[in-house]
């Protein structure tokens, strides 16, 4: 019967027949039942596993887990499946060795440490081979003068040192402190050698730093061999100032805190130029040896020589005998002409302006504008004559305007006026000092009805003779007051009802106080009867009935005779009545109309 060999994972390695061995399933010999001589084979199995199959070349039928000792490179690797992968140590050697995941590798020759992580060989270090001898940074303590610890890094090139760097500056603690290095150590980089030079740019020499911390760039500096530009402010922070000129002809500086430009060139001129459509102009031209100055004006004949128009924006002081003002029109901005100023601009009084003015010269007489002392007035001798849309004011109020003298508001003693229409706007005051023979203050004499377009007639007194004007006051007073007249029966009502039945004919409320009502009243309370015997005995009919009497303890107590019904019929008399007269006065007290007294008894 076969065996079924099958590895530790539960899966069939081989079907092993009988009497028969299996060299090829695995670097070791499997046996089959019944086969002659399977002893040997038994040892040598033994023998592979305790070497671990120990050869200078791997197993050619390992199982995933099997170890083999690579007796070329001296390392016991393990069979991941697919490949085998070094169990631990580290490879030494001149060359590099086949590698797995995780190796390290000593490159005995150059002394380097390398590791290998399944993809690249990374040096591990030193970064210097023992060929180029000690080169790169070493971490290093030393001590100060004082004793203190400090922390360098030195800095080597084969063999050599070359630098110190420290992040503070300290003074060793004696000339051995750091070999190969001498003196104070600074913040920063301190090379050995004097001569140390940094080749390429480092970020700090592109710029340099102020003292508040602006980085400014090389771009960001003047150039003092060539032509240069500057987008900010250029302050010269000293009195000598600028020279300007291949012999130093110009100098622009500070005198006694004046702005000076100088040319030191003798006798030559001093020019500002601006550029033009057309090309460069002078602008300013000063001519040293004549000591003129040309305003546009290349060669100045005179003092001040403006080629162009001359605007004076401030005061313009001119001291010759005579000027001239040789032109069409002349135009003065400054909206006052000052006349009669004193050669030392002192004011002179009224007397010395007198006869001040314009004067226009004409072949057919002058026409003056001249102010006079004697009447304190402009006076002129044209007329005045304003065009359309003008007029004269008086501070500020037009006065006349064309044939509209809208601003008069008060004339003087007129003897007459003759006025075609008369219209007022606004609140009109007419006062008149005195009264007519008539006692008149004022009298209209009208050719018609004096219409007042639907007014009222205000601050009128009341009337006094019968063709005054009445006043509303006058007639609602004269109304109001007006004694009402009144009829009135009174039977069974008070005083105090009686003025209520006033109150609801003439409501106190349209009245005013001491308004009397005249009441006369009538009073029926007083009124008699009569009825005859006959009459009353004829109006009550009566019909007899017979009833039981009963005693007083209810026994019977004979028959009597009772009235069983009665009627009344229509009865005839005579009345009598009696009606009081009285008149009586009420009068509205405080709002209500009140009973004041009786002015006659009954009649």
């Amino acid at each position: 019967m076969a065996y079924q060999i099958n590895k530790t994972n539960g899966g069939l390695l081989v079907n092993l027949a009988d009497g028969q061995i299996d060299v090829a399933s695995t670097d070791i010999t499997l046996i089959g039942k019944n086969y002659t001589g399977f002893g040997e084979s038994i040892n040598e199995n033994f023998v592979k596993m305790l070497e671990n199959f120990s050869n200078t070349t791997a197993p050619l039928n390992p199982l995933a887990g099997q170890l083999w000792w690579d007796s070329t490179n001296l390392k016991l690797k393990v069979y991941t499946g697919t490949t085998w992968a070094t169990s631990g140590g580290t490879f030494v050697s001149a060359t590099q060795p086949s590698m797995v995941s995780g190796d390290i590798w000593i490159n005995n020759e150059t002394n380097q440490l390398y590791f290998y992580d399944g993809t690249d060989l990374t040096l591990a270090g030193p970064i210097y081979n023992n060929f180029q001898g000690l080169t790169g940074p070493q971490v290093v303590s030393v001590l100060d003068a004082q004793g203190t610890s400090r922390t360098i890094i030195k800095y080597w090139i084969g063999g050599s040192l070359e630098g110190v760097w420290s992040s503070l500056a300290f003074i060793p603690q004696n000339v051995d402190t750091i070999p190969g290095f001498s003196g104070n150590v600074a913040k920063g980089f301190n090379p050995v050698d004097a001569d140390f030079n940094y080749q390429g740019t480092s970020l700090k020499s592109l710029a340099i730093e102020d003292s508040q911390g602006v980085s400014r760039t090389a771009e960001q500096f003047l150039a003092s061999d060539s032509n240069d530009a500057t987008s900010g402010k250029l302050n010269v922070r000293n009195n000598s100032g600028i020279v300007v000129g291949l012999s130093d002809n110009t100098e622009m500086k500070i005198v006694s805190n004046s702005f000076v430009a100088e040319n030191q060139i003798t006798n030559e001129d001093y020019k500002i130029r601006v550029r033009k459509q057309t090309g460069l102009v002078d602008a300013i031209v000063i001519k040293t040896s004549t000591s003129h100055v040309g305003i546009f004006q290349s060669t100045p004949a005179y003092t001040l020589d403006v080629g162009g128009d001359l605007r004076v924006t401030g005061s313009l002081i001119v001291e010759g005998a005579t000027t001239a003002v040789e032109v069409d029109n002349l135009k003065v901005k400054d909206k006052n002409i000052q006349l009669g100023l004193s050669d030392d601009s002192t004011l002179l009084n009224d007397a010395a302006v007198d006869e001040g003015g314009i004067i226009v010269e004409s072949a057919q007489g002058s026409k003056d504008w001249l102010w006079r002392n004697s009447t304190n007035s402009w006076t002129t001798n044209v007329n005045i004559d304003l065009i359309a849309g003008s007029a004269i004011k008086m501070g500020g109020v037009e006065i006349i305007k064309g044939t509209d003298a809208s601003g008069i508001t008060a004339l003087g003693a007129l003897s007459t006026a003759s006025i075609g229409n008369i219209q007022f706007t606004g609140g009109i005051n007419m006062t008149t000092g005195a009264t007519d023979s008539d006692g008149n203050g004022l009298k209209y004499t009208l050719a018609g009805h004096h219409n007042y377009n639907n007014q009222k007639i205000t601050g009128v007194a009341d009337p006094t003779n019968d063709q005054d004007v009445a006043t509303k006051a006058y007639v609602d007073s004269a109304i109001n007051t007006e004694t009402i007249p009144l009829a009135l029966d009174i039977t069974g009502l008070t005083n105090s009802q009686v003025a209520l039945v006033i109150n609801d004919i003439a409501p106190a409320a349209t009245k005013q106080d001491g308004t009397e009502a005249r009441i006369h009243c009538t009073d029926t309370t007083s009124a008699n009867t009569t009825l005859p015997a006959s009459a009353l005995n004829t109006s009550f009919n009566t019909s007899l009935e017979s009833v039981q009497k009963l005693d007083g303890s209810g026994a019977d107590d004979g028959s009597a005779s009772v009235i069983g019904s009665a009627t009344f019929n229509d009865v005839t008399g005579s009345v009598t009545l009696t009606v009081n007269r009285t008149l009586k006065l009420f009068r509205i007290v405080s709002g209500t109309w009140t009973y004041i007294q009786d002015l006659t008894s009954s009649v």
